[in-house]
């Protein structure tokens, strides 16, 4: 008998640093992502990984992305290694790594008070 357990997620809070305004769109910090995994890690990792934007926030400068819980240091790794996007450079800078989405939520809430 198979026990097929769920896989366990984690989140990561990512600021977008950038030099001044930037005309991307979200599919280009996905793609920008992705072409990272690619790149550094082989498409052999790339298909364990598992992501998915949860949200992504021009405005205020913030993305959250989950993914499996095995691959957190490969995101968190391929995100540090973004420099730019479409012409322009742009740091997508790890804040914060969680196993659910409320303690991420209660970070960014926390921190817009305390600005």
């Amino acid at each position: 008998m198979n026990i097929v357990r769920n896989e366990r997620n984690r989140y990561i809070l990512f600021k977008i640093i950038n030099e001044g305004f930037l005309s991307i769109e979200h599919s280009d910090i996905l793609k920008s992502i992705w072409k990272s995994i690619w790149r550094f890690f082989g498409m052999k990792e790339a298909n364990k990984i598992g992501l998915w934007v949860i949200e992504i926030d021009l405005e205020n400068e913030f993305g959250i992305i989950r993914c499996a819980h095995q691959t957190k240091e490969i995101i968190i790794t391929a995100l540090s290694f973004i420099t730019e996007i479409n012409g322009n450079k742009i740091i997508l800078s790890p804040v914060k790594t969680s196993g659910t989405i409320k303690s991420i939520k209660n970070h960014m809430i926390s921190k817009k008070t305390r600005d």
